[in-house]
């Protein structure tokens, strides 16, 4: 049984630069090389922030569709996930953000298409990660 309220920590550190890189991580995981990416004129090299909005958000979906699926005695051969992210300046703002986010979900070798099309809807619509984010957001599914 899951008990909320779950608690996660990561931390990161980083010398003064913006070429340099610098390294994150979560308990018990091997660290990542962070990196401003050339977008923003840094080296690149190393997980943005943007990346790890994005991973963040496929991640979750996947890690939800996986949890239903296995509750549902649904069987797949593979759920692939890709998010083409968009940030742009805030109209009437001088800052930017994260504005849009393509999702793209493939679930190939489904034993029943029609359950998996309702069990990934049901992760799209409980997906944490989805639920607490304010950019705009696309889905497009195939499932084979």
């Amino acid at each position: 049984m899951i008990k909320f309220p779950m608690k996660f920590e990561v931390s990161a550190a980083a010398f003064p630069g913006i070429s340099s890189q610098w390294k994150g991580e979560a308990q018990h995981l091997p660290s990542i090389t962070c990196a401003i990416p050339p977008e923003f004129m840094g080296p690149g090299e190393g997980y943005s922030p943007e990346d790890l909005f994005a991973l963040a958000l496929v991640n979750c979906l996947i890690a939800t569709f996986k949890v239903y699926a296995e509750k549902s005695s649904l069987r797949y051969q593979e759920i692939r996930g890709r998010v083409n992210l968009t940030v742009d300046r805030i109209p009437g703002e001088t800052g930017f953000a994260m504005t849009q986010a393509d999702v793209f979900l493939d679930i190939l070798g489904s034993s029943d298409r029609e359950k998996a099309k309702k069990i990934l809807d049901g992760a799209i619509k409980d997906c944490a990660i989805s639920n607490s984010i304010k950019t705009g957001k696309t889905f497009h599914i195939n499932i084979s």
